[in-house]
């Protein structure tokens, strides 16, 4: 034990003992423990990195950098929306359903970019300490100001600008739309204005026409001396607007009459078909007299194998019942011989009794006894032989009693004939012949025996009307008193019935073209019929005119179509630019249009230049944002105290950089110096507002070089076409919680009955069966009806697609409208 070795006992001992496995068990909870430690110790030391960095900048770095990022996402929609609302502002002819596209977009966009904004102003210190709190709060944050600001600027422009707006500022508003209309059809011009519509816009371009409604909309003084040449300028511009269309116009015309003179040579051909079949009746009657011919011989036939079948029945039954009937005579003889009494009568009823029997046996009529006997005639010789024997043997008796008998009026014992029974065969057929021959009628369907020939069976009247209820049966219908031998009654009942059947065929051709024509008319009154003007007014739209005709050259359809339509337009245009103030009031005939054209010329260089600003000042936030993630690195309490004044300065170096630098160094032709646009920005600063002038101008400048970047943005990324997508949800929330205006049609509508001005409406969609129906309305919906101007709220549905509903605004230079499911 000395030399401190183990025993075999004692190391198998220790190294069973309990104290080994508690001593491992605690190495392991000692390396837990450490763990824990260690780990505690790098999340407090983590913890006190970002309590620095809250306490240095306010913010932890990971979430200085999500900003960062949402920013840079954020600028790519930001900067497509305003590209997007550029070229739809400063387009040619910039819908409503397209304005209220794009405004739908930057709404949603502006929702994101004012979220971001209060997020990263609000969430600081504790608030983003962590980041479960943080995203808790920034979800909260968005629920909240994402809504309120999508909404909000919808109801803020309608209550503050739109519904608040005079009427005096609507009429204003229309005619300074008119204007911006008339400047892009060249029909005005104005000094110094260098605006060619022809050429391609560029953002300069449109950047102006966005701005030039406003411009015009704000001077007062240009506006009154517009209005006493509006009529000279609406002529103008109507006209050059039509005749600037011409060519298309009249290409759209030649290429439908074209089409229409096919679709009534297919028409002539399927009249020609309609005249044939009329024309083949003769024929038609000719085949059904043979078919008449034909049955009345198969009658006939029919008849004589009833007749050969009635002959060989009877014949049968006659051999059968004639020895019977012989024999019953016979009986009835002997009965007869008896002497008169009870023994007699017994006799005569046992008889009589078996001969009812036995007649029965045979299926036929009851026949009484007697009508079996056979008449024979008696001749004048054997009566006076016959009387002379009686009187021989009477001595004379007989002969005193006939005398007796022809004085007092009788027949003197003279008889003509006499009934006797025979046993020949051929007298029972005849017998049977006429008596069974009510069976042979029922069985031919009515012929009596002894019709002897085809002749006879087709004069018949029976005949006939049988004939006449077979062909009652095939849908030819004669009177029921026809015979066989009215040949032109016949005639005309099958030119009647070719008739039907041609005339059948031919409507439902026209109801499977959704047309209700008569075959035979000609190209004139082909061209006038009520469901090709509807047609033709589908096709032409807005130009059409009550007729239209498809056979005019060039010089025709200017003054049959063209001028008219100058007229009308002209007419429309001077109507709501004349009309009384009180008609663009609040319930006005022209309420809606005045809204319509006051938001076409404020809001969309409002929202442009709010959009530019955020863009620039986005991208110049960018350089400052990253400088601060690499300060938020390395930075300290004590520098944030040492340096404050940084951010202000940043702040006002960000400002000039947006409003103060582009002035300084960019202009272009509607912004210099000597150009025409500046009496407009002089006129807004003397008697509107010089801030919205400033405005007004820097957008001019700074508009034009930041559009292409975003048209190029969203060329290649798609931004536009993903969010139109799938917008449709939004757009419905939308209208269902701030609903459009929908309160002057009744007065819109009444104001258009007056002027007895009536637009075709279309609606095209994406479904080709879909079912499309105008809600508003009771007559049903058929393209190209013709309704007075005015709102109409359109439902189109179809099977396996959502129902998608949606007002739209018939107006005179739209009348088409696409609603895709």
């Amino acid at each position: 034990m000395t030399d401190k070795k183990h025993s075999p006992f004692a190391t198998e001992l220790l190294n069973t003992a309990p104290t080994q496995s508690k001593m491992a068990a605690a190495e392991e909870q000692l390396k837990k423990v450490q763990k824990k430690l260690e780990s505690k110790a790098v999340k407090q030391q983590k913890q006190q990195k970002i309590e620095q960095q809250i306490a240095s900048t306010g913010q932890p770095f990971w979430w200085m950098l999500l900003m960062f990022i949402c920013s840079v996402l954020y600028l790519f929609p930001e900067a497509v929306f305003n590209a997007a609302l550029t070229d739809i502002a400063g387009g040619h002819n910039s819908s409503d359903e397209e304005l209220r596209a794009v405004e739908l977009f930057g709404r949603t966009i502006s929702g994101i970019g004012v979220t971001l904004l209060l997020a990263d102003l609000l969430l600081r210190g504790k608030k983003v300490a962590k980041v479960g709190r943080a995203l808790g709060y920034f979800t909260v944050i968005a629920l909240i100001v994402w809504p309120s600001v999508f909404f909000g600027q919808k109801w803020l422009v309608d209550h503050f600008i739109i519904d608040a707006s005079t009427p005096e500022e609507r009429q204003q508003a229309y005619l300074s739309q008119v204007l911006r209309s008339a400047l892009i059809e060249k029909s005005i011009q104005f000094e110094g204005i260098q605006y060619d519509p022809d050429k391609a816009h560029s953002g300069t371009e449109k950047a102006f026409l966005s701005v030039f409604g406003g411009l015009v909309y704000a001077d007062d003084k240009l506006i009154s001396e517009l209005s006493q040449k509006k009529r000279m300028i609406m002529e103008k511009f109507v006209r050059d607007k039509a005749m600037s269309n011409f060519d298309s116009h009249y290409q759209n015309y030649d290429q439908f009459r074209q089409t229409l003179r096919d679709k009534y040579q297919a028409y002539a051909q399927g009249s020609a078909k309609y005249n044939q079949t009329i024309a083949s009746s003769p024929e038609r009657a000719d085949e059904y007299w043979l078919d008449v011919q034909n049955q009345i011989k198969q009658g006939w036939e029919k008849y004589q194998q009833g007749v050969t079948a009635y002959e060989a029945r009877v014949d049968s039954r006659a051999q059968q019942i004639a020895p019977k009937i012989y024999d019953y005579f016979e009986r009835r003889k002997k009965c007869a011989d008896r002497d008169k009494g009870r023994s007699r009568d017994r006799c005569f009823e046992r008889l009589q009794d078996g001969y009812d029997r036995e007649i029965k046996k045979y299926s036929i009529p009851y026949i009484p006894p007697n009508d079996w006997l056979v008449r024979e005639e008696v001749s004048t010789a054997e009566n006076i032989g016959n009387s002379l024997i009686a009187g021989v043997m009477t001595f004379g008796l007989y002969t005193a009693l006939q005398a007796a008998d022809a004085v007092t009026g009788g027949d003197a014992g003279f008889k003509d004939h006499r009934m006797v029974y025979t046993n020949d065969v051929n007298h029972y057929k005849r017998v049977l012949m006429i008596k069974m021959e009510p069976d042979f009628i029922k069985e031919s369907g009515g012929y009596p025996l002894g019709i002897d020939s085809l002749h006879t069976f087709r004069i018949h009247e029976l005949t006939s009307v049988k004939v006449n209820n077979k062909l009652q049966q095939k849908g030819l219908t004669l009177p029921t008193s026809w015979s066989l031998t009215d040949r032109r009654t016949f005639d005309n009942a099958v030119a009647r019935k070719v008739r039907q059947q041609a005339d059948s065929q031919w409507r439902n051709k026209m109801r499977a073209k959704h047309i209700d024509m008569a075959p035979n008319l000609s190209w004139t009154q082909f061209q006038r019929h009520s469901d090709i003007q509807l047609r033709i007014a589908k096709r032409m739209g807005d130009l059409y005119v009550q007729p239209t005709l498809a056979d005019w050259n060039n010089r025709q359809f200017k003054q049959h179509i063209i001028d008219p339509n100058i007229q009308r337009k002209t007419t429309e245009y001077l109507n709501v630019l004349e009309a009384q103030k009180a008609e663009f009031a609040d319930s006005g005939a022209f309420e809606s249009t005045g809204k319509s054209a006051l938001r076409a010329t404020i809001i969309p260089p409002i929202s442009m230049s709010i959009s530019l600003a955020l863009v620039l000042l986005t991208v110049l936030k960018l350089p400052m944002k990253l400088m601060e993630l690499v300060q938020a690195k390395r930075a300290t309490s004590a520098e944030k105290k040492n340096k404050p004044y940084i951010k202000p300065a940043i702040t006002m170096m960000l400002l000039a950089s947006i409003f103060i630098v582009p002035m300084s160094i960019g202009d272009n032709e509607y912004t210099m110096d000597d150009s025409a646009m500046n009496y407009f920005f002089d006129q807004m600063e003397k008697h509107d507002s010089a801030s919205v002038s400033f405005a007004l101008k820097w957008l001019l400048v700074t508009q034009p070089l930041v559009q292409p970047i975003g048209s190029a943005i969203d060329k290649n990324l798609g931004i536009t076409k993903g969010f139109y997508a799938v917008s449709d949800p939004l757009n419905k929330f939308d209208l269902a919680v701030l609903p459009e205006h929908e309160i002057t049609q009744v007065a819109a509508n009444a104001h258009s009955d007056k002027l007895g001005l009536k637009l075709p409406l279309t609606i095209n969609t994406n479904v080709a069966n879909a079912k499309i129906s105008v809600m508003n309305i009771k007559p049903a919906y058929k393209a190209g009806m013709l309704l007075t101007p005015g709102g109409y709220d359109i439902k189109v549905s179809a099977p396996g697609h959502q129902e998608v509903r949606q007002w739209v605004y018939l107006k005179t230079d739209q009348t088409q409208f696409t609603i895709k499911l």
